[in-house]
């Protein structure tokens, strides 16, 4: 089963929300968002957590129930099967709901499971017993399974049968809220659940004295296992058992010497002061094999040299700690034969990561997803994580409304023109593998998307720029320069930004190149200046600010027959800018006119 939905009500900074999700989901937005409040939820549901007062909107409870709901659906063949499960389904899906609530006086905590599941609606249901023995019925069941309550529920199958058969009108089916209790009744069926924190640290991973730690787990569940099935582990238990027998002078060689000696100095020393016949003897009690393994037992990182976990990096060991829970997810989640989904849920998976082990990164967690019963979910500040290009609807952004309730915005695959000819999803697919950077839009406030590098490089001198030609640009802050890596991706990248709803501006080439009217009817579908109209398309009120011809037009005036380098144009242009800006060359009025209307649109 699979993850579908989650509703969250007054949980810490979420007064109400709804998220869908995907195999591979990401959440996005800025700090203190709730991003990681989400996958917080989640984990306290799925794990059976207990919330705490600090778990409500401004540690208020306020008399408001926190509820969280979660909806899981695309259950395999054999989970509807099961019993523990079948009965809790509702049309096929699972719907659980936590709700806790918490005492005004006392700020005790009391939490509830149910589950929304059709049921049989018999009379004893809904009615306390005493009340139900005044039922019509009660007499005639009565005398078939017992007045008392212990006898009449002693097989309460048989009474629904009986029912079922000769009553079927008086038993009604019905969908509701059923209560359940989480260890006994769930704990089997929601899916087992990863949870990997933004903070944490390696010595708690790793403590091998609690017996709910990670590597606890992994030795327990995994590696003591395999030693066991070793041949020289019994030569090692029968070598220890003789050991301890000698300690206690029953081996069969008698006592070890050397500590006999001692000993029987002791006791002699015990005897002369206390003037008594008295003996001591060491005595070790059972030797518990398996703890004594795990106490000494430790991880060793071997990379030229040995090295204790806890002198490795951040990234080291936080990797190390997402292995050690997915090898214990996978553990845990079998069941004989089957095994239980696995959700993951990483909070800031790119934190301590070297960057160029980003892609590397995103290609495991997205591979992960694409297996049978995983689900990944993460909240993340990296454009690198960001796979809306193959699954537009895996990217969530969250953010604020005018009334500062949160809110989710997604895009979906249908807006996307594909065609024989053109396929908006491949560009823009094609675009964020070559240029991961695109995404940055995605997390923008406000996004000013450009063709490429050249403009990527005029505009990371807007502000010295905007000072010296004494333009006011308000908005410089609050926006996020982005390359699309190509004029035909720009479409794609807006209809995108449109769905997620942020803001945005454009600046594109016109790309006429001097052609007539006749010549431009002539153009192939997928030439540039074709791309114009898509692009106006996309902008609604905003128009997008078109430079005639190129952009290298702004800063070789054509009309004072300046002419453009036509290799490496960003850094020519970028460094005809610096000049400027150092006084070493000057521009045409007609230059800085243009360059003032770009400025003005671009961050106003």
């Amino acid at each position: 089963m699979k993850l579908s939905k989650v509703e969250i009500d007054n949980f810490r900074g979420i007064r109400e929300t709804k998220i869908n999700f995907e195999n591979f989901t990401t959440l996005v937005g800025p700090n203190n968002i709730g991003k990681s409040t989400v996958l917080a939820a989640l984990n306290l549901v799925l794990d059976n957590k207990k919330p705490t007062l600090d778990d409500w909107p401004n540690r208020d409870p306020n008399g408001d129930l926190m509820r969280i709901t979660c909806r899981f659906e695309e259950l395999e063949d054999w989970e509807k099967r099961r019993p523990s499960i079948s009965k809790l389904l509702y049309r096929d899906s699972l719907i659980v709901r936590m709700e806790a609530s918490c005492n005004a006086e006392t700020l005790k905590v009391e939490t509830e499971y149910s589950v929304y599941c059709e049921y049989t609606n018999y009379p004893w249901v809904e009615l306390k017993w005493a009340d139900f023995k005044s039922h019509d019925l009660f007499g005639e069941l009565s005398e078939h399974f017992g007045k008392s309550k212990k006898d009449f529920f002693s097989d309460i199958s048989k009474v629904e049968e009986y029912m079922d058969t000769y009553h079927a009108d008086k038993c009604p089916t019905v969908a509701d809220w059923v209560e359940k209790g989480f260890p006994n009744s769930l704990q089997q069926a929601v899916p087992h659940v990863m949870y990997v924190p933004a903070t944490f640290t390696i010595d708690e991973e790793l403590r091998n004295t609690n017996k709910t730690s990670p590597f606890a787990i992994l030795f327990n569940e995994t590696l003591f296992p395999s030693i066991k099935k070793n041949d020289c582990f019994e030569d090692y238990k029968k070598v220890a058992d003789e050991l301890n027998r000698r300690v206690k002078g029953e081996g069969e060689d008698g006592p070890i010497p050397e500590l006999d000696d001692t000993l029987s100095k002791l006791s002699d020393s015990i005897n002369e002061v206390l003037d008594f016949s008295s003996s001591v003897r060491l005595e070790l009690g059972d030797i518990k094999i398996e703890e004594s393994f795990l106490k000494a037992s430790k991880l060793i990182i071997n990379e030229e040299i040995d090295t204790d976990l806890i002198y490795q990096g951040s990234g080291v060991q936080r990797a190390l700690a997402y292995a050690l829970l997915e090898s214990n997810a996978y553990q845990l989640a079998k069941r004989g034969d089957e095994s239980r989904s696995i959700i993951v849920l990483y909070e800031e998976p790119e934190l301590y990561i070297h960057p160029h082990l980003m892609r590397r990164l995103k290609s495991v967690l997205v591979s992960r997803s694409e297996q049978n019963g995983f689900q990944v979910i993460c909240s993340t500040h990296s454009p690198f994580l960001v796979d809306i290009g193959n699954n537009p609807e895996s990217l969530k952004l969250m953010r604020k409304d005018q009334n500062g309730d949160r809110t989710i915005t997604e895009v979906t695959s249908q807006i996307f023109e594909e065609n024989d000819d053109y396929n908006e999803r491949n560009h823009l697919r094609a675009a964020l593998d070559f240029h991961p950077s695109v995404a940055e839009s995605f997390f923008a406030k406000r996004a000013l998307i450009v063709e490429g590098d050249t403009e990527l490089a005029v505009f990371s001198l807007a502000k010295e720029l905007a000072d010296k030609l004494g333009v006011d640009i308000p908005l410089y802050k609050d926006t996020t320069v982005v390359s699309a890596g190509g004029k035909w991706t720009i479409p794609a990248i807006l209809k995108t930004l449109n769905g997620l709803g942020v803001d945005f501006r454009v600046v594109h080439d016109k790309d006429q190149k001097e052609k007539r009217d006749d010549e431009l009817d002539q153009l192939h579908h997928l030439h540039p200046y074709r791309a114009n109209t898509k692009i106006k398309e996309q902008c609604g009120r905003c128009e997008p600010f078109v430079i005639n011809d190129t952009f290298e037009h702004i800063l070789w005036d054509q009309m004072e027959n300046e002419i453009a380098p036509s290799s490496d144009k960003p850094y020519n242009s970028w460094s005809r800018v610096r000049n400027f800006l150092e006084g070493h060359i000057d521009l045409t009025q007609r230059s800085k006119n243009e360059l003032v209307n770009l400025l003005g649109y671009s961050f106003s």
